[in-house]
């Protein structure tokens, strides 16, 4: 019976999904890539961030299958804007990284009924 419980708990620690290393499952978009926070990193003020991963449903144009993503949101404005990216050729963030960009992004109105604005709600939220 142990053995069994063993073999039951090895078996969903090897297909662990973002949300059980920490992500949080806030959206999926019509082509089925899906969107996670990491709570942990959100800080809170004026102007909150997160970092967002991305689980691409197919291979993008450069081959990635996910992405990491620290956004900022203007509350007020309802704005954001990507302040760093990592691009990965696997899911949930592993495997060799394809690009990396530390330069923040110009600041962007939210389209309604988008995971944009869904990540905006998120992290603006936290201010509560």
């Amino acid at each position: 019976m142990r053995a069994a419980i063993f073999f039951v708990l090895a078996m969903l620690s090897a297909v662990a999904t973002p949300a059980s290393a920490g992500w949080t499952f806030i959206t999926e978009n019509i082509s089925g890539d899906r969107y996670f926070v990491d709570l942990a990193t959100l800080k809170k003020g004026a102007r909150p961030r997160a970092w967002i991963l991305t689980n691409y449903s197919a291979r993008n144009e450069f081959s990635d299958l996910s992405s990491k993503t620290l956004n900022e949101a203007d509350c007020g404005e309802v704005k954001i804007r990507t302040i760093a990216s990592r691009y990965y050729t696997e899911p949930d963030g592993t495997g060799t990284p394809s690009s990396v960009n530390y330069q923040p992004r110009e600041w962007g109105f939210v389209t309604p009924n988008t995971p944009l604005e869904v990540m905006v709600r998120v992290l603006c939220r936290s201010n509560r």
